[in-house]
């Protein structure tokens, strides 16, 4: 339990370090960013909208996480893979 423990504290701080490189440069995040359509889109918004961040932060958690429990994690925003 406590290895899981340090993997979530690992990962988050992972992430908040993927996003604060993401968002340093300004032009480059405008980059970065993809409105959602269509299915991806979440119905509750009026507009939604993915980052390159939002996608490596996902990684970064599904894989370190997997690695922590032995298995392999489904896919981001609770879609099965």
């Amino acid at each position: 339990m406590a290895g899981l423990l340090q993997a979530l504290v690992g990962a988050s701080e992972k992430a908040a370090h993927i996003a604060r490189l993401c968002r340093r440069e300004d032009p480059l995040f405008q980059l970065l960013v993809a409105e959602k359509t269509g299915v991806d889109r979440n119905r509750r918004f009026l507009q939604d909208f993915k980052t390159l961040a939002d996608v490596l932060i996902q990684e970064v958690i599904k894989h370190d996480l997997g690695k922590e429990v032995g298995i392999q994690l489904g896919g981001g925003e609770g879609v099965p893979r």
